[in-house]
């Protein structure tokens, strides 16, 4: 596909049910693609992860201009909502990933158009339900709190 840009249109998001509480790197065996994930149906908003880092600031009395350095760096933390489908495996499974009794993180990969696997290590809080009038549909979101960078793979 070269330069053209792609959509969410036909991604699949996945969790892997077996905790995985250590960082992964991109080894086809002992990292995220050597994992077995379930998919999650019906998603239909993955928020925003990645890498944001914070900036420093310091002046003092004398200074003219601020001083500037870089801080700690969050992975992100990404709303996913899903239309609420109870007997789905992979909403059974991020159910319990949710549970409050449940610290443990789990790996996730988003399958995205053009053969990139987004792969990612999170915490999982809810679900949360939105609610909403008589022709809304019944959701759960949950929020992902990212504690290992985002690693593409393209196959």
């Amino acid at each position: 596909m070269g330069d053209t840009a792609q959509t969410n249109s036909s991604n699949k998001f996945f969790i892997s049910t077996t905790p995985q509480n250590a960082d992964l790197d991109d080894d086809p065996i002992a990292g995220f693609p050597g994992l077995v994930y379930t998919e999650v149906a019906s998603v239909g908003s993955v928020g925003e992860l990645g890498l944001a880092t914070n900036i420093l600031n310091y002046d003092t009395w004398a200074s003219e201009v601020i001083s500037k350095g870089k801080g700690l760096t969050d992975a992100g933390n990404a709303d996913v909502e899903m239309l609420r489908i109870p007997l789905d495996p992979g909403q059974i499974a991020m159910r319990a990933a949710g549970a409050t009794t449940n610290k443990n993180n789990y790996a996730f990969k988003i399958e995205m158009q053009g053969g990139t696997d987004r792969y990612f290590r999170a915490l999982v809080a809810g679900p949360r339900h939105p609610g909403g009038r008589n022709e809304d549909f019944d959701l759960d979101v949950y929020t992902l709190g990212a504690n290992q960078s985002t690693l593409d793979i393209t196959a």
